[in-house]
């Protein structure tokens, strides 16, 4: 031990820094995420199911492009946004503000997970768990970083939100 300075057995300050940094729980960034991916699944998920009718259909009036602005919509409704259908036969705009409730099971099952995963402190027990409001506010923006594009898109399709 004659050989050994104290100076050298000392942690650096950044490697102190990055012990913290990985033992504290992810709290904010964790909702962000959760919230965002919980989104892109329900949008994703609505993307599938009118992409196969779209492509099942014997006589499709639009590309691709409209179904996916069809899929927006929908997911857009299925939050309780209320549609507008601009092309009718008679020429009026004819609204759709009546969802089928079994579309809203989907993304509130999505953003009850998200929020439980967000709030949990991690994989082992003694990880601390983050607070409610942190937890909510991380889901709440995390779903509106993927909603708000997804309104604008929806925007310019068959189906339009009417707001």
């Amino acid at each position: 031990m004659a050989g050994v300075i104290h100076t050298t057995a000392r942690r650096s300050a950044r490697a102190r820094l990055l012990t913290r940094l990985r033992d504290r729980s992810p709290g904010l960034s964790g909702g962000l995420l959760g919230g965002a991916l919980a989104a892109g699944l329900g949008l994703a998920a609505f993307a599938v199911l009118v992409m196969l009718l779209w492509i099942s259909s014997p006589y499709p009036d639009s590309g691709p492009n409209g179904a996916l602005h069809t899929a927006a919509a929908l997911w857009l409704l299925a939050h309780g946004a209320e549609l507008v259908r601009t092309d009718t036969l008679s020429g009026v705009p004819a609204p759709m503000g009546l969802p089928p409730l079994l579309l809203l099971t989907l993304p509130v099952w999505l953003l009850h997970r998200a929020a439980r995963d967000a709030t949990d402190g991690g994989v082992e027990g003694d990880a601390p768990l983050v607070p409610g409001r942190t937890a909510w506010s991380g889901v709440v923006l995390g779903y509106l970083a993927v909603a708000a594009p997804a309104a604008v898109y929806a925007g310019g399709g068959g189906l339009r939100p009417s707001w």
